[in-house]
């Protein structure tokens, strides 16, 4: 007699989401929260990368990134601080990282995570086309963004969340908010005048000054979230 197979809806989503979290932001717990809500819970794994392919190396190193994210997700048990990224040698190809999970479940309704910006150039992303057998997208919108190019809005049929819930891969859903529209950069601006960031869950910001992370070497009365 054959195995029986589960059908792809008896089974949650995953919901993969990766970045530098350089540091870690309210913006990122709110996009992820979101997405998570809308797949009725889904867990989002948060993957910090180890060597980001396309992007200035991270200021703070995997550790502490790991550290900043399990303060910002510690009231959160749908948010999973996922560290297998880092764990790998070279760079970090979210490529690789899908196939790896798409490999560990097979049938199950995988989930990335992505900025409107990142969809709006995903044709230029290496071997882009396997990624709709490997996983569904699911958009986070960012102010005047571009429209991602045709040939990726046909790859990715839009969906909404029930339909995305009932195949492995290859649909798109596109979330009206929250917007992802914090500057990293700004932040660490910030962090290196101020001492501080209101975009910070407070248990990072004091993370950040404990351990001199971003030269916030310095903080104003105003802004010190720290219990005495």
């Amino acid at each position: 007699m054959p195995s029986v197979q589960h059908p792809a809806s008896s089974l949650q989503p995953l919901v993969l989401f990766g970045g530098t979290f350089d540091p870690v932001h309210r913006a990122h717990i709110s996009a992820a929260r979101a997405v998570s809500k809308v797949l009725g819970g889904a867990p989002v794994h948060l993957l910090p990368n180890a060597v980001p392919p396309h992007k200035p190396q991270p200021m703070a190193d995997g550790e502490q990134r790991l550290a900043m994210l399990r303060l910002a997700c510690q009231d959160y048990p749908e948010l999973v601080v996922d560290d297998w990224e880092l764990r790998q040698s070279g760079p970090s190809y979210s490529l690789n990282t899908l196939r790896h999970f798409r490999q560990q479940y097979s049938g199950r309704p995988l989930v990335f995570m992505i900025g409107a910006d990142s969809f709006a150039n995903l044709h230029h992303w290496h071997r882009w086309q396997d990624y709709t057998t490997l996983c569904h997208l699911a958009v986070v919108p960012r102010p005047d963004c571009e429209l991602a190019a045709d040939q990726v809005q046909a790859a990715f049929p839009e969906s909404d969340a029930a339909q995305l819930m009932q195949h492995p891969s290859g649909l798109r859903l596109m979330l009206k908010r929250p917007f992802l529209d914090v500057s990293a950069t700004a932040i660490r601006e910030s962090l290196e005048q101020k001492g501080d960031c209101p975009e910070l869950d407070p248990a990072v910001s004091a993370h950040i000054r404990r351990h001199h992370l971003y030269n916030a070497t310095t903080l104003t009365p105003s802004t010190n979230h720290e219990a005495p």
